[in-house]
């Protein structure tokens, strides 16, 4: 089956794009928001030009949420439009996230948000929660289907050094593995919204950006600003003003809710996005609603500066003070000042933290370690390969060597076992002590540099501050790492010189997402 697919004809063309949010309730309570609902408002936006179709959530509410891509194959039917597909890496591994991605393709849908998503409530299985890493999905889906039209997630809502740059960082790794636009997650430091637009020219990349918009009522409030959503952050000023509102009447506050809403959908028209997605609105008639309002909101502001006005204009306070959207000290990479197209060649370095001591000893005794010990052309490295091959071929022998391995790497690394270490592809920081066990850059759900697990710091902190000290930040966006397939349980050591292990690809720093391409393969995958 065939259908329009509007979100990547608007996309190209420049046409400002909205989309009908979807999120799949819990199979067994949908309460009226199930199937039938999906249904009747798909086909509302069958005559509804300017709607480029329902953009469907993934394992949000739970596990067992309604199965997102039978809920995609009743939007194309219902509505005639390609729906956005969203993909979550949580509790599915590479080759369950492949499943995914070909059973939509089966039904003739191939676009998709790809995401890392959030922490799972419910632990499903008896071992660790594994997720797909986004950057890992986004190569598979392009391998398995070359013109498939894929959005990956950037949260430009970071207001620390590690977490800010770090996020850059990975928007610039999924447009290198092949990602055709950018969403953002959602907040409301407008600011942030225009740095983002700002980094993206200043890097010389064209990828189109679409806001993700939310507009909260005031339970959602609440939780917002007590951190209850992971990596979405409010102000104490804005959740005062949002309570300010609220000391009307219900028709009062609406009017509040919906004014901030078109004003961020026209200023960021204003600053170059290329659409929005609004979270919260799942009603066909609401949705043409804020359209229609924001249509009228921007003819009289036709400029950015007026905008600004406006803006800070409802977001003071009746004794004169600003709302500040982010926190005391936070980093804004630009400050006020515009930077030039094409005036960053590469990552940002900028002067705020640096390695701790202990953290730079320890690269520096790891790497030396690897070097000596786990590369072939090395007289160690022979002796070492010899007698592994060895010891694996006696009865035992390779319990024998898995034993070992793990009681030396575990204390060090935190290791887990994978049959494939990447740690030096990673400045020797093991991904598997992220809770989600990503390899290629964090997830959207720190909170001021903290893991959305609440129990550490975002191991790709750490990972960020060495590759600074070395004046490696380049490599954070040029090298992959592929996922752990099929090799858990088994020797890395024994992998690794057996050549049994996947290939790590670099690819070529280029600001021409089109031109992005491997540039080799790293010849000798280390320990």
């Amino acid at each position: 089956m065939t259908y329009k697919n509007k979100i990547r004809e608007n996309i190209k063309s420049g046409q400002f794009t909205y989309t009908l949010e979807y999120v799949p309730e819990i199979a067994a309570k949908t309460d009226g928001m199930g199937m039938d609902f999906l249904m009747n408002e798909a086909r509302k936006l069958r005559g509804e030009f300017r709607v480029s179709g329902v953009n469907i959530g993934d394992r949000v509410k739970s596990m067992e949420s309604l199965d997102t891509v039978q809920c995609g194959r009743l939007a194309a039917e219902a509505s005639g439009k390609m729906p956005l597909l969203h993909l979550a890496g949580k509790d599915r591994d590479a080759n369950e996230g492949r499943a995914v991605f070909q059973r939509a393709f089966d039904l003739g849908l191939d676009t998709f948000l790809v995401i890392s998503g959030d922490r799972v409530s419910k632990e499903m299985r008896s071992h660790k929660t594994r997720y797909f890493d986004s950057v890992n999905a986004i190569i598979a889906a392009k391998e398995m289907n070359p013109d498939c039209f894929l959005a990956a997630a950037i949260a430009p809502y970071k207001y620390k050094e590690e977490e800010l740059i770090n996020q850059y960082l990975k928007m610039v790794k999924k447009i290198h593995a092949g990602a055709d636009y950018l969403i953002t997650n959602c907040g409301w430091d407008m600011e942030k919204l225009q740095e983002l637009i700002w980094y993206r020219n200043a890097r010389g990349f064209n990828t189109p950006i679409v806001a993700n918009l939310l507009v909260p009522a005031m339970g959602w409030a609440r939780g917002i600003h007590s951190r209850r959503l992971p990596g979405v952050y409010m102000s104490d000023d804005l959740f005062e003003k949002i309570e300010s509102e609220h000391a009307g009447s219900k028709e009062e506050a609406k009017e509040a809710r919906l004014h901030r809403l078109t004003l961020q959908i026209v200023g960021s028209k204003l600053m170059g996005y290329a659409g929005v997605q609004l979270s919260g609105i799942e009603r066909t008639k609401d949705l043409l609603e804020v359209m229609s309002r924001a249509d009228r909101l921007e003819e009289s502001l036709d400029t950015l500066d007026a905008w600004w006005r406006a803006w800070r204009e409802i977001h003071t306070f009746e004794d004169g003070r600003e709302v500040k959207f982010g926190p005391k000290d936070g980093l804004y990479l630009f400050g006020d000042k515009k930077p030039a197209r094409n005036s960053l060649k590469g990552p940002p370095v900028i002067g705020r933290v640096v390695a701790a001591p202990e953290e730079k000893k320890k690269f520096a005794r790891l790497d030396a370690i690897d070097r000596m010990f786990f590369h072939k052309n090395t007289l160690v490295g022979k002796v070492l390969n010899f007698f592994l091959l060895a010891m694996n071929a006696l009865p035992g022998g390779n319990a024998v060597i898995r034993r070992f391995e793990h009681a030396v790497k575990e204390p060090v690394l935190g290791c887990e076992m994978c049959g494939f270490c990447r740690i030096p592809y990673l400045f020797y920081v093991c991904p598997e002590t992220c809770p989600k066990g990503l390899a290629n850059g964090p997830c959207a759900g720190t909170d001021e540099n903290t893991c959305e697990f609440k129990d550490r710091e975002c191991i790709h902190n750490k990972k960020y501050r060495i590759a600074k000290d070395l004046g490696r930040l380049s490599e954070l966006e040029t090298v992959f790492v592929p996922p752990v397939s099929d090799t858990r349980e088994t020797s890395s050591w024994l992998n690794q010189f057996d050549e049994t292990i996947p290939k790590v690809t670099v690819y070529e720093e280029s600001t021409n997402a089109s031109q992005s391409k491997p540039r080799q393969d790293f010849e000798e995958p280390v320990q």
